[in-house]
């Protein structure tokens, strides 16, 4: 069940804060069993075969968090076996059953609820405190917000929100804020985003005679489908949250302004990439890092600037965690692609600042960026590598260079990139217009005026409803 799918908007989220409300009164236990019941028939609702691969994969979690818990001194092995075991889980459906050809379908949300399990099981291998009550973690990985697309959430930050004894209540600030940050998601959703979707579709469909500007068309209207799509979801996801009384993390933050590819995968999936960064990029250079040492072998900048240095302790820990984040995605020779790019992308990166290259003017370091993310964009869309390089040889003029000299589209086209650049480029973030952040010179407050303006937001979003599309990231 889609976020922005009238199902959802007219009884599925009308219910659950009905329900919330009258099981609040009846303190901490009944609103976490009332989210868990509703989780679950948001879940059941989109993929009821999936339910009971979701709910074994949650009680064996649980019941592993409590061993670890007690496991004293082999905590470390018992969470390594459990890693193991939800990768296997993920790794079973993912990528053997596609390859095997067995007709099981894929558990929806598989990737998110596996890597939040995932890191409270190493989380808790590495705490001194008891392990989460049952109930708060089974919330935690059911949560509807998020159990489909994310974001990925981190134990550490947010179980004490799930795990609170109190504040279990709806209230008029939490609701006002989070339904601003739930419509201006379906907005960018509805109108900003799926109206893009047909034509990108046409596109790659047709990616053999794409002419010089109907290819850069292509590339770019998927780019800003994708960044509106995912940008609407984070909104939505959030502002759901926030409604119930969570503060869930950003997961997008204007990817597009980035000034180089380190910056970008700051900004872009954050919960991802912060999750790869801090369970597998980081244990793979400190383990470098203690190798090095143990051979007495240097492992400052100026190690870094050496051939062998730069291999082991750049190369090594990067490419591994790129290539995750594109096989992560599914099992399409596309994805291994998309990753191996984008860590090639980081290696330049980081070669251009430990050999301390000129530092480019922003206009010139936003534009090559946006390039470069622009050609793994075509990648992580196309379904073989052949029509992504029919693609990107079209963006070259392969294929032709011009349109007819009748055809309005060209212009059309061009004012309609135009708008959507000038909302990514100059338009707030949402967090930062609905809290008010300072510098900000339009902003929202509580008053007449701007309820007045998000109902009739709700009602443009509720029309552009019909007929949309799903959320990108809900086929991961």
């Amino acid at each position: 069940m889609a976020f922005n799918s009238f199902s959802f908007l007219l009884w599925f989220l009308p219910l659950a804060l009905a329900g919330y409300a009258a099981a609040s009164r009846g303190g901490a236990r009944w609103a976490k069993l009332w989210l868990i019941v509703m989780s679950l028939l948001f879940y059941a609702c989109g993929a009821w075969r999936s339910i009971p691969v979701l709910l074994l994969s949650v009680a064996g979690n649980v019941v592993l968090l409590h061993v670890i818990a007690a496991g004293h001194r082999y905590r470390a092995w018992l969470a390594a076996t459990g890693v193991v075991a939800n990768l296997a889980l993920l790794g079973w459906f993912k990528y053997a059953v596609p390859v095997l050809g067995v007709d099981t379908g894929l558990p929806l949300g598989i990737s998110f609820f596996t890597f939040v399990q995932i890191g409270s099981l190493l989380s808790q291998a590495f705490s001194d405190e008891p392990a989460p009550r049952t109930w708060d973690q089974v919330l935690f990985v059911l949560f509807f917000p998020t159990i489909t697309s994310g974001p990925i959430l981190n134990s550490r930050e947010t179980m004490p929100q799930f795990a609170r004894s109190d504040s279990w209540r709806l209230t008029a600030t939490d609701l006002s804020v989070g339904s601003g940050f739930f419509i201006i998601g379906l907005l960018k959703k509805g109108l900003l985003a799926d109206p893009l979707g047909p034509l990108v579709a046409d596109g790659f469909a047709n990616a053999d005679s794409l002419t010089l500007p109907a290819a850069w068309w292509t590339a770019v209207a998927w780019s800003l489908q994708l960044y509106f799509d995912f940008s609407g979801y984070t909104d939505m996801a959030i502002g759901l949250g926030w409604m119930f009384g969570f503060r869930l993390p950003d997961n997008f933050d204007q990817p597009y302004k980035a000034r180089c590819v380190i910056d970008y995968w700051q900004r872009w999936h954050m919960s991802l990439t912060r999750f790869l960064m801090n369970n597998v990029h980081a244990p793979l250079t400190l383990t470098v890092l203690r190798w090095r040492r143990r051979r007495d072998l240097a492992i400052d900048d100026k190690a870094r600037r050496t051939a062998s240095g730069f291999v082991t302790m750049m190369v090594g820990p990067i490419l591994v965690t790129m290539l995750l984040i594109g096989v992560w995605h599914g099992p399409r020779w596309t994805y291994v692609l998309f990753g191996l790019l984008h860590a090639m992308f980081l290696l330049v990166n980081h070669a251009w600042r430990l050999w301390r290259g000129p530092v480019l003017p922003t206009g010139v370091a936003v534009a090559l960026t946006y390039g470069a993310v622009l050609v793994g964009a075509v990648l992580f869309r196309a379904s073989t590598p052949t029509e992504a390089a029919a693609v990107l040889a079209g963006m070259t003029g392969a294929h032709g260079i011009g349109y007819s000299p009748a055809d309005v589209r060209p212009l059309l086209n061009a004012l309609w990139v135009a708008a959507l650049f000038v909302v990514i480029w100059f338009a707030p973030t949402t967090r930062q217009f609905m809290l008010r952040a300072p510098g900000i010179r339009l902003s929202w407050a509580p008053t007449p005026r701007w309820a007045a303006a998000f109902g009739c937001g709700v009602t443009l979003g509720i029309l552009a409803a019909g007929g949309t599309g799903e959320f990108v990231y809900f086929r991961f």
